[in-house]
């Protein structure tokens, strides 16, 4: 498995969402496709600290169309749209791997 990013914070139930900036669809993991309304809960992509590597890794979903996002990481044991973004990520998506750094928003 290759890790496109980790993320070096201290999260309980660390997960993410992906906002496409073009049109603001975001990616709805249930359905594997990019969704202007989707249900919430089928929206967050669940994440697990790594002790070894002392950290949070982050691997994009290989069906992620090519495309700038924006990823938006909470700390939620049960995701709703109440939550407090912890970090926001802007990324460039080739649909392979991430292009640059992700900038910070």
């Amino acid at each position: 498995m290759i890790y496109h990013l980790i993320i070096y914070r201290v999260w309980t139930n660390p997960c993410y969402r992906l906002v496409h900036v073009a049109d603001g669809k975001i990616w709805d993991v249930a359905n594997s496709q990019l969704a202007a309304a989707p249900t919430w809960g089928d929206t967050d992509i669940q994440l697990a600290t790594n002790n070894y590597i002392g950290g949070i890794p982050v691997t994009i979903p290989a069906d992620l169309p090519p495309g700038d996002y924006d990823m938006l990481f909470y700390d939620a044991a049960a995701p709703a749209y109440t939550d407090v973004v912890e970090l926001g990520k802007r990324i460039a998506w080739t649909g392979k791997q991430l292009i640059g750094l992700p900038i910070d928003l």
